[in-house]
């Protein structure tokens, strides 16, 4: 383990009560924790600071799928007053990592909309090369401003996730890789043991060549079929650590769901985090309020079973992408997100509408996650269901 991940291995999680967007407050919040986590002026005057959102689909903030505007304005204003030499908002969602595709979900997100006139919008599409000694991963591509960037500074949403089954601190950073290249890792590690690695890889990157924070936006976070077809739920909280796994953690069990998300495992495999919430020092309000979250369709007893008979029996009954014909505008954007090249558009009387051919197909339900209008639903097995 380097020393940067070390110093990371005990970082408390501020926590705060919040139930408004306010920017001066969040400005006091954040101002705050700062302070109490030791992340000063020092580490961030005369530097280049990359604000990394969540935006994951072209979706406005009142459905709780993205990182909120008003949020990451209050940030961006006290990066600037701490004398950062660039502010520089940047992410990758899904589809091309091209002007026209990144611009629209700008606007959509309303990120064109913030406030802070020393902070630009990311308008650099190119990418690096990079390598790590990781489990998974040893050569991958991450956008220039973030190769380019001395600080990162992870603005995540507290969300449920169809496939990690948490989506915060550790997951957003996925989206420091350009584009379809995503689409690209989902097809390398079908299993979600092995793209749970993965994102620990990655984020392990980030935090031994870059100075790190994450503040989680979980003031109104996702449940359900989340990370973009969920509901929001009010859960009035602001979570802030400089490990992005301690941060899950704590999130997690906001979340009622302790000990369910396989990249936690993996960290605190790697002796990155206690994997115990109560081993994690609390600051802010230090107390952790927890909420009952609708998970997603694809969670299940299952995921218990997946070493009896070499995980087939789990495999057989696991949940699978569906479309719903009756909401589906054949547009193509779950074909051109499938990673194994499932799913074919095919006209059908009249109308176009996506076809899921199963063969092949991964589960990894990147076609659910970024359709723009919520027409792939998750089919339980029939004996599932009962049992639920």
């Amino acid at each position: 383990m380097t020393n940067m991940l070390n110093n990371i291995k005990n970082s408390p999680v501020y926590i705060r009560k919040c139930d408004t967007y306010s920017v001066d407050v969040l400005y006091g919040i954040f101002s705050d924790a700062f302070k109490k986590l030791g992340f000063t002026r020092e580490l961030i005057e005369g530097k280049n600071v990359l604000l990394k959102p969540n935006l994951v689909l072209a979706k406005k903030p009142e459905f709780g799928a993205t990182s909120h505007p008003l949020f990451v304005e209050a940030c961006a204003k006290l990066i600037c007053d701490m004398g950062a030499a660039s502010v520089t908002l940047a992410d990758s969602p899904g589809g091309p990592f091209v002007a026209a595709n990144i611009n629209n979900t700008y606007r959509a997100c309303e990120m064109t909309s913030i406030n802070c006139a020393k902070m630009k919008l990311n308008d650099d599409f190119t990418w690096q090369s990079v390598r790590v000694n990781g489990e998974k991963l040893k050569n991958f591509h991450v956008i220039s401003a973030v190769y380019n960037a001395d600080v990162i500074v992870d603005l995540c949403k507290l969300k449920t996730h169809s496939l990690t089954g948490l989506s915060g601190a550790t997951k957003n950073l996925f989206g420091i890789i350009p584009g379809v290249e995503k689409f690209e890792m989902h097809s390398t590690f079908p299993e979600v043991s092995d793209f749970s690695k993965m994102l620990v890889d990655l984020s392990s990157y980030v935090l031994e060549n870059k100075t790190f924070i994450a503040l989680c936006d979980a003031i109104i976070s996702m449940e359900g079929n989340g990370p973009t077809h969920g509901t929001p739920k009010k859960t009035d909280t602001v979570l802030i650590s400089r490990s992005p796994y301690a941060l899950d953690v704590v999130g997690e069990h906001l979340m009622k769901n302790d000990g369910n998300v396989k990249h936690l495992d993996c960290a605190s495999e790697r002796g990155y985090v206690s994997r115990n919430w109560e081993e994690i020092e609390l600051l802010g309000d230090c107390e952790i309020p927890q909420y009952d979250f609708v998970q997603p369709d694809t969670t299940s007893f299952l995921g218990n079973l997946s070493g009896f008979m070499g995980g087939r029996f789990a495999k057989l009954f696991e949940a699978k992408p569906a479309i719903n014909k009756k909401k589906c505008i054949g547009c193509g954007k779950c074909a051109e997100s499938c990673p194994r090249h499932t799913i074919t558009i095919d006209k059908k009387g009249k109308k176009k509408l996506a076809v899921i051919h199963r063969g092949d197909c991964i589960r990894c339900y990147c076609c659910q996650e970024l359709c723009p209008i919520g027409a792939v639903d998750v089919q339980q097995n029939i004996i599932i269901k009962l049992i639920h």
